[in-house]
């Protein structure tokens, strides 16, 4: 059985999906704070300059959700008006109201083990022993590499000054078609948005050489050791983004 390769993707803290995630998570946080018995369905929609706030909510807990949005998109690191989108300017409007009648009355019981569901979603995932975290390589790594790029951005700023909160990272892993075992790393795609600092070119250039010298090194030494000596014959690629680009994944150009 010939070779394979398998491709995961992961977004930064920055991307308008985690925003979303977070501000919807940092909600339920803070009523479950004060109420543990709240019951919060939450959706949080971003664009720029605005984030609107949805769902329905059981609780006794009164919560600023004004607040609560602001500070973690601040947190995040949207904290200038030249981003477009600023965790202390921006319009955050509120269409969250009480938990339906008939919701309620499917959920709530008086005995706990028979306490219903509300909303029921579908998803597909799987544990394996590839990493620590029982994630499959490609997904594992991807994270890895945005979480150390945010730290990067927050804790270092001076290496890679231009970054801005948005990223993506992408790994293809080629694995053994025999023994299903990962082999070599066989693609990296960074993508990044970022201020404009110098032409298109001398922007990608400098911007794949930061991930190829930072970036990439930090990656590597924070893996395990018998991942990080899976062979690394990349085809590597970046991928930049300037503040005024469309919203859209770009395309990566090869190295």
């Amino acid at each position: 059985m010939k070779n394979y390769l398998f491709t995961s993707e992961s977004v930064s803290e920055g991307h308008p999906d985690k925003v979303s995630d977070q501000i919807s998570d940092a909600i339920l946080d803070e009523f479950l704070r004060q109420d543990p018995e709240s019951r919060v369905a939450c959706e949080t929609f971003c664009s720029t300059g605005m984030v609107v706030l949805m769902g329905e909510v059981r609780s006794t807990a009164w919560v600023d959700l004004q607040t609560v949005a602001r500070n973690v998109i601040n947190k995040i690191g949207y904290d200038k008006a030249d981003y477009k989108f600023d965790g202390n300017s921006c319009g955050v409007l509120s269409a969250i109201h009480e938990q339906s009648v008939d919701i309620g009355r499917g959920v709530a019981r008086e005995d706990p083990l028979e306490q219903g569901a509300g909303d029921q979603g579908m998803m597909f995932g799987y544990a394996c022993r590839e990493t620590e975290d029982y994630m499959p390589l490609p997904l594992y790594l991807s994270h890895l590499t945005l979480r150390i790029l945010a730290d990067i951005r927050h804790k270092e700023p001076q290496l890679m000054p231009y970054l801005r909160p948005d990223s993506k990272s992408q790994y293809t892993i080629e694995y053994n078609g025999e023994t299903g075992k990962p082999e070599r790393v066989h693609t990296i795609v960074i993508s990044t948005q970022h201020d404009e600092f110098d032409t298109d070119e001398a922007m990608q250039a400098k911007i794949r050489a930061d991930v190829q010298e930072i970036l990439l090194p930090r990656v590597k030494v924070a893996l395990p050791a018998e991942t990080a000596a899976l062979s690394t014959r990349t085809t590597s690629s970046t991928s930049t983004r300037r503040a005024n680009s469309s919203s859209e994944a770009p395309t990566a150009t090869p190295a």
